[in-house]
């Protein structure tokens, strides 16, 4: 597996369920900010395109108030201002001055920048060029006039008649002077109706964060329980998979899902009924054939009997090792095929009794195992494999030592003893049918019991090696992993050292 496999694997949560949730949920959120982005975007061109339109019309109209009152006389100017005072409250302020008008601006952006140029392009087009002209974009709140001392907002109600309409948000105004002669500016001030756009929409507010939020949510909730509706069946599927691969009777699984889950279901329900067939009709067979051997055996052995020494006695010796192969055979029909259902098993309880055998040998023994350490089995059959080993260990090693201990997701198990050990190059062959190392068979070992073994413990799964022990002796490892579909609570509870 490559370094980009393992850290994937490591870092996403295992269940497909969870897998394509997550991926999922990422997806959505990535589409919804793209789109809220673009969204974004395309308001900011809408809004800059109606800033400029904003402020070419009112730069239009502001450059036809100055050069009104550029050419109208001296002496009507201020009779014009009352008159436009006396109409009340006006989209534009109008004042002339004896000074210029010191006021605080606007922080500078982008767009602010750009509607003075274009309220500055428009004015001029309309009065021409122009010295001694000051544009700038205040806030309502500092708004000065007159003398530069009064806020507009600070009138009193009496004087309402020089003030602008409120805008009621953040528009800015727009503050223009120019100098009219020596001792006089004349002083403009216009609502500029476009406030968002100046100060830029914010797309990521509140709300609709919280509306990204909740549709990213929903669009979970319910790709998942899609998800878990879709992969239920092979769930179901994986179970009676495992429960086929530990040597159980398989159960026929309901056809339901998809077109294609109904068809892998279908094709799995017709497998498991053929591998059972299979077996069965197998193991009656080398029943049979094992059973039927014993009566030509026996008239064999009888007829041997009757030659002279010479022929007979290694005739009769061949018999009798053919007789151990046969129940030898027979034996391991037997211990090999354990149907039973598996359950809870405290390991503990279990090899303590199997530890019996050791004791009564007088062997010396010892057990390190954790009581709460508990695995889904069969009973019989794990029993079957810790007699044998413990009783190899007693026979060949004369000495045994259990160490059971958890690992990632399944317990382990050391079966050591203080014998001769086994040399390297036999070790594979030890599970071999038949093979002891460096005996001929006998009525006690007959060379079945490590083969019997291996076959129960992959029936749970599990897997089986042999190591040397430091300091002479041999190692027996058992790796027998819990149900895929049960809880680690145990493992978890009891970290590997």
């Amino acid at each position: 597996m490559s370094a980009l496999g393992r850290l994937r694997d490591r870092w996403l949560p295992r269940s497909i369920v969870a897998r394509m949730s997550l991926v999922l949920f990422v997806g959505i959120l990535i589409a919804q900010t793209l789109g809220a982005a673009l969204w974004a975007r395309q308001v900011a061109n809408d809004e800059r395109k109606r800033l400029v339109e904003v402020s070419e019309n009112l730069g239009a109209r502001v450059g036809q108030t100055l050069q009104f009152f550029n050419r109208l006389p001296d002496q009507y100017r201020h009779v014009v201002l009352d008159q436009l005072r006396d109409m009340g409250g006006t989209r534009f302020f109008v004042s002339v001055n004896r000074q210029l008008i010191d006021l605080n601006q606007l922080p500078t952006t982008d767009r602010a920048e750009l509607s003075k140029q274009v309220i500055a392009t428009q004015l001029q087009a309309q009065t021409g060029p122009l010295n001694d002209l000051s544009l700038q974009l205040v806030a309502f709140e500092q708004l000065k006039i007159l003398s530069g001392n009064n806020l507009m907002v600070d009138l009193p109600l009496r004087w309402k008649r020089f003030a602008l309409v409120n805008p009621g948000d953040q528009s800015p105004v727009v503050v223009i002077q120019h100098r009219l002669n020596a001792g006089e500016w004349i002083y403009v001030a216009a609502v500029l109706p476009v406030g968002e756009a100046i100060q830029g929409s914010q797309w990521l507010t509140p709300e609709r964060l919280w509306s990204l939020t909740l549709v990213s949510l929903t669009v979970l909730a319910l790709t998942t329980a899609l998800v878990r509706w879709i992969v239920g069946p092979l769930r179901l599927l994986a179970r009676q998979a495992d429960a086929l691969g530990r040597g159980q009777t398989p159960a026929l699984i309901v056809e339901q899902g998809s077109r294609e889950m109904v068809s892998t279901i279908r094709a799995f329900n017709v497998m498991g009924l053929r591998i059972h067939k299979f077996i069965a009709d197998r193991e009656r067979l080398f029943a049979s054939i094992s059973h039927d051997l014993k009566t030509p055996l026996t008239r064999a052995r009888l007829r041997a009997e009757m030659l002279p020494p010479e022929q007979g006695e290694p005739l009769i010796r061949d018999l009798g090792n053919l007789d151990v192969m046969v129940k030898g055979a027979l034996q391991m029909m037997k211990e090999g095929a354990i149907h039973e259902n598996p359950e809870p098993v405290e390991l503990k309880s279990l090899l303590s009794q199997c530890l019996q055998s050791a004791t009564v040998a007088g062997v010396p023994s010892s057990l390190i195992c954790d009581p709460a350490l508990v695995i889904q089995g069969r009973r019989l059959a794990l029993e079957r494999v810790f007699s044998n080993l413990i009783d190899n260990a007693v026979h060949y090693g004369r000495s045994i030592d259990v160490n059971v201990r958890p690992a990632a997701g399944a317990i382990e198990l050391n079966f050591k003893d203080r014998g001769p050990g086994i040399p390297d190059a036999l070790k594979s062959k030890v599970f071999d049918p038949y093979f002891r190392a460096q005996h001929s068979p006998s009525t006690i070992h007959v060379g079945l019991g490590m083969g019997i073994v291996r076959s129960l413990v992959q029936q749970h799964g599990g897997t089986i090696e042999l190591s040397d022990r430091t300091g002479g002796g041999l190692v027996v490892r058992l790796l027998l992993p819990l149900s895929h579909f049960d809880t680690n609570r145990n493992v978890e509870a009891h970290p590997a050292p």
